[in-house]
């Protein structure tokens, strides 16, 4: 009864206006809006530093990259032109799908490896076309799919395929069980590449636009399928899968630092950041990229990759990155070699090798 007789007096209270209200919400009003203009004064002084606010391109971050970094270097990229940390954490990534734990995993016979490969050197002839660009669309499950896969089909016969570039459009535009722009997994992907084939770039060229409708591809060429795929996840099994096969596609974390990558052997700085979704989850952002080789840089070993932000991104397009994660740190490193998927191409002359083995030194 007491709570009860409480709340009627503080609304009785709230009821009753004061003998000088005029003058109170005068000078409440007048707060308000001294409040606002002084808050417009601070964000004119001290602007936000928020996500939309950071370029990618930052020059406080690549500065310190090159005076702290021993290993590389960073640089602006015009692929990050206009772009801030937010429009970055505004793409949602790639990812496992839900059966990705039951994808086969691959059977990869024991070889001898070289210290130091790289597969654009061992197959040159398969390696000509540009480094792709995304765009803004969140298409890295796409693009290294078929790149990988047009890369084995060249491997598989370079007569034939030589200059074969599988259209990643088709995959945002056809491919029903992934999600276009907004993502995809690099899992999954290979049931549409197995059931319903791929055309060519020159078919159906790449807009970095999932609502292009299916039907734009054109009808004049017959689509190539994949035969099968599997998951690799060892360090070991996937070196002797790109040396024996060709490129896999590999998820990756993106880094803050990364984005400014320009050249030698990357690994994350300690003042590094981990970039993360916008969206409720806050989930660290998966990218795809194609891994084809790896090597030793000053002592540590590295994975040798394709990435899809152009040319003027890297090493012409390409990294070195710090492979097996940095010993002096807990963790795996940004490369998740657990998650490794490779692809295997449904190419006349591998079905050849396949019934008669002897016929396997024309291609590996």
């Amino acid at each position: 009864m007491a709570d009860l007789r409480k709340v009627k007096a503080a609304a009785a209270g709230r009821q009753k206006k004061p003998k000088n209200w005029q003058l109170q919400y005068a000078l409440c009003s007048g707060g308000a809006l001294g409040s606002v203009v002084l808050a417009c004064i601070v964000l004119m002084i001290n602007p936000d530093r928020g996500p939309f606010s950071v370029p990618v391109n930052d020059k406080n971050l690549i500065m310190h990259v090159n005076r702290n970094a021993r290993t590389w270097r960073a640089g602006p990229s015009s692929f990050f032109d206009d772009w801030t940390l937010g429009h970055v954490r505004l793409m949602e990534g790639v990812g496992i799908s839900a059966m990705g734990a039951t994808v086969s995993p691959c059977v990869v016979p024991d070889a001898p490896l070289p210290s130091e490969f790289d597969a654009r050197k061992r197959w040159p002839q398969c390696f000509t076309a540009p480094v792709h660009k995304t765009g803004n669309c969140t298409a890295t499950w796409a693009i290294a799919t078929t790149s990988a896969l047009s890369n084995r089909f060249c491997i598989s016969d370079p007569a034939l395929y030589g200059d074969l570039v599988l259209s990643p459009q088709q995959l945002l535009s056809c491919d029903a069980a992934n999600r276009g722009c907004r993502g995809g997994d690099i899992d999954a992907v290979w049931k549409y590449v197995e059931t319903q084939g791929l055309v060519s770039e020159k078919c159906f060229p790449y807009e970095a636009d999932s609502s292009i409708p299916c039907k734009q591809r054109c009808q004049d060429e017959k689509p190539l399928k994949a035969a099968s795929h599997c998951m690799l996840t060892s360090e070991a099994a996937i070196r002797r899968e790109i040396f024996l096969n060709g490129p896999v596609v590999a998820p990756l974390f993106l880094i803050d630092d990364f984005l400014v990558y320009r050249g030698g052997l990357y690994q994350e700085m300690p003042t590094a950041m981990q970039l993360t979704s916008m969206d409720r989850r806050g989930s660290r952002i998966v990218h795809a990229v194609k891994l084809l080789g790896w090597g030793e840089m000053e002592g540590k070993p590295y994975w040798l990759i394709e990435n899809s932000w152009g040319d003027t991104w890297g090493e012409q397009g390409f990294a070195k990155i710090l492979r097996g994660g940095d010993p002096e740190k807990k963790g795996e490193g940004i490369i998740i070699d657990r998650y490794v998927v490779a692809g295997t191409p449904a190419s006349r002359k591998i079905k050849d090798i396949g019934e008669d083995d002897s016929d396997g030194d024309e291609w590996r």
